[in-house]
């Protein structure tokens, strides 16, 4: 027996110690019952709660990132659509109810009065005829004096009795250009063009005519024709003597009625285009060599830490950007690695259970 004891004892097997020192915490812990399926799903949540508050923190970050970007883009697109010169709306041509519009504006702070419209009988400028009339201005300027020259172009207008339809100003430190739509009366024309000539050296000027004066009778005697047959139709309907032939003569007059409206408003629009002369002023300012530089057009150092702090911001912005969307990458990656960890560890604590 002896001799037997100590044989068992040599071809024992050895245990892992591992798996031995598993074994003595579970004893020393008396053998822990598994817990139930509540127990589980509750401890499994706890588990998980810093993922899912992550998650759902990740979430919100790009949700908020998304909305801010709209909003700059939104704004972004308002501010750009208000710059560069504000351009004031021409005056609509409405029925014989007279309607007003007007507008006008430059790119700095000049304001324009509203132009008046002319009615389907007021007559245009130059007597019995219909006369449409542009002309084209060009002057040329010290770089620093264009905006004001434009201002005083825009006041000679409004005295005048006109209106800015558009204006526009590129400037630059070596040159500087203001693009200008003036609406004048077709019967001041003559003077704007000569009080305009005044504020600076003239480049260009050249005036078109166009006799539109049988393109308004053609249009005046359709509002005669449209009259009379309206006429017509309302004597007809006076001596209508059934339902049937009132129904039939009132959708007639209808149209009839409308067809005089269509034809009076375009007479109103004629007579309104012929009524203002259209001027297209350009102001062009160059830096001669002899000139002295306006304060603000030289490249000072303070210029060159504005466009450094200008380059800073641009590359700090697609650094946000680029962390913006490699930053929940990393955090997917994270939550996957961290989530594959667990069930590993899940998987070797329930295989020591069943074991």
């Amino acid at each position: 027996m002896p001799d037997l004891e100590m044989l068992l004892r040599d071809v024992r097997p050895v245990p892992d110690p591992d798996w031995a020192a598993r074994l003595d915490k579970r004893a020393a812990a008396g053998f822990p019952v598994p817990p139930s399926r509540p127990k589980k799903a509750l401890r499994s949540f706890r588990d998980h709660l810093a993922a899912w508050s992550l998650a759902t923190a990740t979430a919100a970050t790009l949700l908020v990132i998304v909305v801010v970007g709209i909003k700059l883009q939104q704004s972004a697109g308002s501010s750009d659509d208000s710059a560069g010169g504000a351009s004031g709306s021409a005056p609509a041509a409405m029925s014989e109810s007279s309607k007003r519009a007007g507008g006008g504006s430059s790119s700095d702070s000049a304001a324009s009065t509203a132009a008046p419209l002319a009615t389907p009988g007021s007559a245009p400028a130059g007597g019995d005829r219909a006369v449409l009339k542009n002309a084209t201005l060009t002057l040329s300027a010290g770089v620093g004096e264009v905006q004001a020259v434009s201002d005083r172009a825009i006041r000679v207008v409004d005295t005048l009795g006109g209106y800015v339809q558009s204006s526009s100003v590129d400037s630059s430190r070596t040159h500087s250009t203001a693009t200008l739509i003036l609406k004048v009366p077709s019967a001041k024309l003559d003077t704007a063009l000569a009080q305009l000539s005044k504020l600076g050296n003239v480049s260009s000027r050249s005036q078109q005519t166009e006799d539109m004066t049988d393109q308004r009778a053609a249009l005046q005697a359709a509002v005669r024709d449209a009259r009379a047959d309206r006429d017509g139709l309302r004597s007809r309907l006076a001596k209508a003597t059934t339902d049937k032939q009132r129904d039939r003569l009132r959708a007639q007059l209808n149209r009839a009625s409308r067809r005089v409206t269509s034809a009076e408003r375009r007479v109103a629009e004629l007579n309104n285009t012929v009524s203002y002369a259209t001027v297209d002023l350009t102001v062009r300012g160059r830096r001669s060599s002899g000139e002295t530089a306006v304060p603000g057009d030289r490249w000072t150092p303070g210029d060159a830490l504005k466009d450094a702090g200008r380059v800073l911001e641009v590359i700090a912005g697609v650094l946000v950007i680029g962390l913006a969307i490699l930053l929940p990458i990393a955090i997917l990656i994270a939550l996957a690695g961290y989530a594959n960890r667990g069930l590993t560890r899940r998987r070797r604590e329930r295989a020591l259970e069943a074991s």
